[in-house]
C-alpha cells in the first residue's frame, strides 16, 4: 500500500497482497458492495505525531537512506521494503528478491540471477550449524545432528555453488555507459523503479515482483550486458569471466587433536564443515623448545596431508617427530586452532629417536623433463636383506583402475641400490604425467592402502611426491577441472542483428561441467552485438545508428545439459509487454466476512501503453495454493519450480478471523460447564493477578519487556471479565497507568524511554539508552527494527482498556493512532508513516528487521499475528471500521503465509528440506537462508533436544484468542516429536550417546515445556490433560515472560 509518486508529485494507489480464497477472475475488481470502502483511500488519523512527541534525526549518523534522491521530502522511506535492500548502506547492499529472480545494483548498473523453488528444499543447499547441537562422549567433533541441529536452507547461490550467497557476481548484469548511481524514483507494494544516468542517457528499471521478465527502459543509452559465465552467445562460443562467490561451504569451526605413531605426528582436524580439497588448510609443528623461536605454517600437500570422513576430516601426517612437539593449524580465512596458538600451541609428546616401525617407511619420488625417475624408500627401522625384497610400478596417470593390476618389477643391482636402510630405485616413467607404487613384500605397500586406486602422482618437471609416515594415499583430494566448450582465439567478437539473444552460462566452480544456465535477452528494436572477452561485456548498437531507445527484456530458461535448447522459446508469448507501476486496492465486507486485494498488475507495450496481451506472472506456494481452487486454468508448472499464471488482475479473498479484543464468549461458555475446568482457570486468575509485577517493571524496562507484561496483563483482566471475578478491577488501574506513561499522558518516563519521531525515515523512536544508540540497542528498536512486535503487545492492551473505558479511548486516540500507524497504516496519503510498515503484501508476512545492516528476516511470526490482531482489535474497541478492518486484512494474510512457510503441513511438506520436514517447524525466514532452524538468543538450556522448545515457543507466543487459528491439531501433529523429546530428552535414540559432562544438557526451562505442551494440546484429550496437569500450578514467574497460566489453560481447555 506504499504511494505512487508520479512526475506531478501526486500519490497513486499501489498494494501488496496475499490470499486465503481466490476468486476465478481473470480481470478483477474490488466487489461493489455498499459495506467494502477502500481502505487505501481512508487516512486513519491526520494528528501530526511531531507537535506531540517532538522529533529527533538521533540515527542519522548511522543510517540514513542513500539512493532516494527527492523522495524523502515527499514522504517517509519504507523500512521494510524488498527495496529497502538497496537504500540503507551505499557501501554493504543487500540482494533484492522478486521471484523468480533476485536481483542487486551499484552504479555498474543491475545484476539479475535466477531464484529457483527447488533451493529451499534440496538438501544440498542444507547448511548445518552445529554450535548447539550435542556431541557424542569423548568425541565432541562428532554432532549427534539426529538430537538436533541449527540450519539454513541456504538458496542465494546457482547450482555450481550451492551453498553461496549472492554479491552480484553471478548471472546477468545490465547497464550503461558511464551511469551512476541508481536512484529510488517511485515505489508501491509490488514494485520499485530505479533510474541509472550516464553519458547524456538513462536506464530505468521497474523492478516488479514476480515478473518472468525483467524489463529495462532505455533512453539514449546503449545497453551494456556482462554475463558472468558466458559460455555462448547466439551459438557463439565464448569465455568470460566466472568467479565464485563466498560460500556458507567455506566457514565452519573446527576441532583439532593431535598423536604420535612411533616418531610420525598425526594431526587430525575435524571441521564442521565438509571439505572439498585441503588447499587452504596449513600446519605448524615442532618440537616444543624450538616453537617459540620459529612457527611458521606450511600449506597442505600430497605428501602431508589427505581428506577423510567425507571431507570433514584432514589428516596431517608429520614424519620425524620426537618429544614434546607443539603444532597448530589455520583454515585460511575462517580459523587458528588453537585460537592463542602462537603462544599457546597444542602439544603432544612422540617416541623421540626410539626404534621407528612400519607405520615411518617413506617414499619419495622425483621425476625430470627427460622422464627419468628416481624412487627412495627410507625404511626407518625396518630391516630387509637386501634390494630383492622391493617391488616397483609406474604407469601413465589414468592407466590404473579396479579391475587393472600393474606389473611389479622386482628389483636387481641394475635398477636399485641399498644404502643403510635407503633404497634408490632408478627406471623411467612411460608419460610426463605418471602413477607409482611401491611393494616391499611381506612389510607394507607405498602408499601403505590403496595403492591401487590411490597411487602416488607426479609430474615430469623435476618435481617431488611421496609422503611420510602412514600417508595412505598419493592422490590427496584436488578440486574438480572444469570442463569447458572451445573458446573464441579472438578477443573481440560481432553477432549478427537480432531482437533476440540466447545466452549459455556456465556453472561456478568447475563441479557441474557438463550443465549451463540459459537467459534470452529480447531487445524491442534490432541490434547488432560486440562480445569483448577482454572485458567480459557484450556491447548492443543499433542497427540504424544512433543511441538505443527502446526496452530490454531478460530471462531465465533454466538450467541443463551444455547446449540443450528445448526451453528456447518458453518466454517468446510474453516479451514485449510488462508490469509497469502494478496498483492494489482493498476492502472489507462485513455482511460476508470476507476481506479482498485486488492487484492489478498495469500491462503495459514496449511504448509505454496499456496492452490487451497476457502477462505471464510467479505465484509463491501460499498463492498458487489458493489460486487452485477457484483459477486453476490460468496457472501453469514453470521453469522456476513455482507455478506462474497467466493474466493481468488478480483478486484475492480472505475469511475475516475473530478479532475483538475478549476470549471468545462461547468457547468461554464450554469451558464454564466444565467444573473442573473452570476452577483451574479461577485458581489461575487468582494466582496470575497477585504474581504479574507491571507495576515494578512499566518504568524500568524496555519497549519489548514492558510490551510482553502489559499484554499479560491485559489478556488477564479479559479473562477475569469473561469469569465474572473483580481482578480486572486493579489490573485494569495498572494498565491505564502504565498506557499513559508510555503515551506521553502521563509524561514521568525517563528521557530514552519517551516515543519521538524520527525524520530521517519517518516514524516513532526511542532511544532506549543513556549513552550511544546502536544497532542492537532495545532488540534495534531505534532503527525499525520489531516494531510490530513491541508495538503489538501495546496495541492490544490500549484495544483491551479503550473497549471497557471507551472515554478514556476516545480522549487520547490521537496518541493511540501513533502507534497503530507507525506498523498499521492503510493509506499512502498518511504523510508521517509508511504503509504497514513490516508486512511485505507478495509473501503475505512481516519482516522483524530493519534499516541496520544485513538482510530482512523474521523470526517470531506468532508475534506479528498479535500485531495485527491489536490493530483490528482497537479499531473495533474505538469503533473505527477503517483501522478495524485493515486489522483484519493483515491478520488473514499474515495467518495464512505463518501456516504456510513456517509450519510443516501435508499440503507443504515437500517444500521443506528433509531435516525440518522432521522438525515440524522454522525458527526464521530469511531471504538469503530462507529457511532457518536456529534463534538470535539463547535457548534454556541452548543445547539439542531441549533447544527444539524453544524455536516451538517462538511461534506460540503471547497466547490470545486468535492463537487457534495457527496452533491446532494439524500442527500439533507436527511438533510432536521434537517437542516430547524435548520436554524428555531420553526419548531420543541418541541420548545414551552424549557427553554427560555437557554442562549446557540439562532440564528445559519450564516456561518453554510450557509452550510445547500448549501447541501439542489441541491433538487429543490425552495432550489437553498433560498440557493442563503441567501449567495448572504455574506463576507467570515460572513461564516466559509475557505468558500466564490463565491464558495459557484458556487456550488448552477452549482454544480462545
Amino acid at each position: 500500500m506504499y504511494g505512487s509518486l508520479c512526475a506531478s508529485g501526486t500519490r497513486m494507489r499501489s498494494v501488496l497482497w496475499v490470499p486465503l480464497l481466490f476468486l476465478a477472475v481473470s480481470e478483477a475488481a474490488l466487489p461493489n458492495l455498499p459495506d467494502c470502502q477502500k481502505l487505501e483511500d481512508h487516512v486513519l488519523d491526520h494528528s501530526d505525531p511531531r507537535s506531540v512527541f517532538g522529533t529527533t534525526r538521533e540515527i542519522a549518523s548511522k543510517s540514513t537512506p542513500v539512493r532516494i534522491g527527492t523522495l524523502r521530502s515527499k514522504g517517509p522511506i519504507p523500512t521494510h521494503h524488498f527495496a529497502t535492500n538497496i537504500l540503507k548502506s551505499m557501501d554493504r547492499v543487500e540482494p533484492m528478491r522478486v521471484f523468480p529472480y533476485e536481483a542487486i545494483m551499484d552504479k555498474q548498473g543491475i545484476v539479475w540471477d535466477a531464484y529457483t523453488m527447488e533451493r529451499w528444499y534440496d538438501p544440498v543447499r542444507t547448511d548445518l550449524m552445529e554450535q548447539q547441537s550435542a556431541w557424542e562422549q569423548g568425541k565432541p567433533w562428532v554432532k549427534l545432528n539426529d538430537m538436533g541441529t541449527n540450519l539454513k536452507q541456504m538458496v542465494s547461490g546457482p547450482d555450481g555453488n550451492p551453498l553461496g550467497v549472492f554479491e552480484g557476481n553471478s548471472g546477468v548484469r545490465v547497464g550503461i555507459a558511464g551511469s551512476q548511481e541508481p536512484e529510488l524514483v517511485d515505489f508501491g507494494d509490488l514494485y520499485a523503479n530505479f533510474m541509472f544516468h550516464g553519458n547524456g542517457g538513462s536506464m530505468e528499471v521497474p523492478v516488479v515482483r514476480g515478473a518472468t521478465l525483467a524489463t529495462h527502459i532505455f533512453k539514449n543509452a546503449d545497453p551494456v550486458i556482462k554475463p558472468y559465465c558466458l559460455s555462448s552467445i547466439n551459438g557463439q562460443h565464448v569465455q568470460f569471466e566466472c568467479p565464485m562467490e563466498r560460500s556458507a561451504g567455506d566457514g565452519g569451526s573446527g576441532y583439532l587433536e593431535g598423536h604420535c605413531q612411533g616418531s610420525t605426528l598425526k594431526i587430525l582436524l575435524h571441521s564442521s564443515k565438509s571439505m572439498t580439497d585441503f588447499k587452504h588448510v596449513q600446519w605448524a609443528a615442532m618440537p616444543s623448545g624450538l616453537w617459540a623461536g620459529s612457527h611458521g605454517m606450511h600449506t597442505c600437500d600430497d605428501a602431508h596431508c589427505r581428506l577423510t570422513d567425507g571431507g570433514k576430516t584432514v589428516e596431517m601426517t608429520i614424519p620425524d617427530a620426537h618429544g614434546e612437539m607443539s603444532f597448530a593449524i589455520n583454515l585460511v580465512g575462517h580459523y587458528v586452532l588453537p585460537w592463542d596458538w602462537g603462544n599457546a600451541p597444542m602439544k603432544t609428546t612422540c617416541g623421540g629417536r626410539g626404534r621407528r616401525g612400519v607405520g615411518d617407511i617413506s617414499l619419495q619420488a622425483t621425476c625430470k623433463p627427460d622422464k627419468s625417475l628416481t624412487v627412495t624408500v627410507n625404511m626407518a627401522d625396518v630391516g630387509i636383506s637386501g634390494v630383492d625384497k622391493i617391488q616397483w610400478a609406474v604407469d601413465s596417470k589414468g592407466v590404473w583402475h579396479d579391475g587393472f593390476v600393474p606389473g611389479m618389477h622386482g628389483c636387481d643391482a641394475s635398477k636399485c641400490s641399498k644404502q643403510g636402510n635407503t633404497i634408490t630405485i632408478h627406471t623411467h616413467a612411460p608419460n610426463n604425467n605418471y602413477e607409482v607404487a611401491v611393494n616391499i613384500i611381506g612389510v607394507t605397500t607405498l602408499p601403505i592402502q590403496n595403492w591401487l586406486s590411490q597411487p602416488f602422482r607426479g609430474t615430469c618437471d623435476g618435481s617431488t611426491i611421496g609422503t611420510g609416515g602412514s600417508h595412505t594415499g598419493g592422490g590427496g583430494s584436488h578440486p574438480n577441472t572444469p570442463t569447458q566448450p572451445p573458446s573464441n582465439t579472438h578477443q573481440t567478437v560481432n553477432l549478427n542483428a537480432n531482437t533476440k539473444f540466447l545466452m549459455e552460462l556456465n556453472e561456478p566452480g568447475g563441479s557441474l561441467p557438463g550443465q549451463t544456465r540459459k537467459f534470452v535477452l529480447y531487445f524491442s528494436h534490432p541490434v547488432q552485438a560486440r562480445v569483448d572477452a577482454s572485458s567480459s561485456e557484450v556491447h548492443f548498437h543499433l542497427v540504424s545508428g544512433g543511441h538505443y531507445n527502446g526496452i530490454v527484456q531478460i530471462g531465465y530458461l533454466g538450467a541443463g545439459h551444455r547446449g540443450d535448447t528445448s526451453k528456447n522459446n518458453y518466454l517468446d508469448k510474453y516479451h514485449g509487454r510488462y508490469s509497469y507501476k502494478p496498483m492494489a486496492s482493498s476492502c472489507v465486507s462485513e455482511s460476508r466476512n470476507t476481506a479482498y486485494l485486488n492487484f492489478d498488475w498495469n500491462a503495459v507495450d514496449s511504448s509505454g501503453h496499456g496492452t490487451g496481451g497476457d502477462l505471464l506472472m510467479t505465484t509463491l506456494p501460499h498463492q498458487a495454493l489458493l489460486l487452485r481452487k477457484h483459477a486453476a486454468s490460468h496457472l501453469s508448472d514453470s521453469l522456476y519450480g513455482f507455478q506462474t499464471y497467466e493474466g493481468n488482475s488478480w483478486l484475492l479473498e480472505y475469511d475475516v478471523p475473530h478479532t475483538p479484543v475478549d476470549p471468545d464468549t462461547a468457547a468461554v461458555n464450554r469451558v464454564k460447564h466444565n467444573a473442573a475446568h473452570k476452577n483451574d482457570i479461577l485458581a489461575a486468575i487468582d494466582r496470575d493477578a497477585k504474581n504479574q509485577n507491571l507495576a515494578a517493571i512499566c518504568a524500568h524496562s524496555d519497549s519489548y519487556n514492558v510490551g510482553k507484561a502489559i499484554g499479560l496483563t491485559a489478556r488477564l483482566a479479559s479473562i477475569s471479565r469473561a469469569f465474572g471475578t473483580n481482578h480486572y478491577q486493579q489490573l485494569d488501574t495498572q494498565i491505564v497507568g502504565c498506557l499513559n506513561k508510555w503515551l506521553r499522558i502521563d509524561d514521568t518516563l525517563d528521557s530514552m524511554w519517551k516515543f519521538r519521531y524520527d525524520m530521517v525515515w519517518g516514524g516513532l523512536f526511542l532511544k532506549a539508552t543513556n549513552g550511544e544508540v546502536n544497532f542492537g540497542t532495545d532488540y534495534g528498536f531505534p532503527f525499525y527494527n520489531d516494531h510490530h512486535f513491541h508495538l503489538g503487545y501495546f496495541l492490544y492492551a490500549a484495544a483491551y482498556y479503550a473497549k471497557h473505558h471507551s472515554d478514556w479511548g476516545h480522549a487520547h486516540k490521537d496518541r493511540l493512532y501513533f502507534l497503530a500507524r507507525d506498523v498499521g497504516n492503510p493509506s499512502h496519503r498518511d504523510p508521517h508513516f509508511p504503509v504497514v510498515r513490516h508486512q511485505d503484501f507478495y509473501y503475505g508476512f512481516s519482516w522483524a528487521s530493519g534499516v541496520a545492516p544485513g538482510e530482512r528476516q523474521e523470526e517470531s511470526a506468532s508475534e506479528s499475528i498479535n500485531c495485527y490482531h491489536g490493530l483490528a482489535a482497537l479499531g473495533d474497541a474505538l469503533g473505527d471500521p477503517y483501522l478495524k478492518h485493515t486489522g483484519q486484512l493483515h491478520l488473514a494474510m499474515e495467518i495464512a503465509s505463518v501456516r504456510e512457510y513456517w509450519q510443516v503441513r501435508a499440503h507443504n511438506k515437500k517444500h521443506f528440506p528433509p531435516m525440518l520436514q522432521k522438525n515440524g517447524v522454522v525458527g526464521q525466514i530469511a531471504e538469503g537462508a530462507w529457511y532457518v532452524y536456529t534463534l538470535d538468543w539463547p535457548c534454556d538450556p541452548n543445547r539439542f533436544p531441549m533447544r527444539h522448545a524453544c524455536l516451538v515457543g517462538i511461534q506460540v507466543i503471547p497466547i490470545t484468542a486468535v492463537s487457534k487459528y495457527w496452533v491446532d491439531k494439524e500442527w500439533a501433529g507436527s511438533i510432536r516429536d521434537v517437542c516430547e523429546r524435548a520436554i524428555n530428552p531420553k526419548l531420543d535414540k541418541d541420548y545414551g550417546r552424549h557427553d554427560t559432562n555437557d554442562h549446557d544438557f540439562r532440564t528445559l526451562n519450564s516456561g518453554w515445556q510450557a509452550f510445547c505442551y500448549a501447541a501439542m494440546a489441541p491433538l487429543d484429550s490425552s495432550h489437553q490433560s498433560q498440557a493442563a496437569d503441567y501449567v495448572r500450578n504455574k506463576r507467570p514467574q515460572e513461564l516466559v515472560g509475557g505468558t500466564g497460566a490463565a491464558s495459557t489453560l484458556l487456550f488448552i481447555y477452549g482454544s480462545t
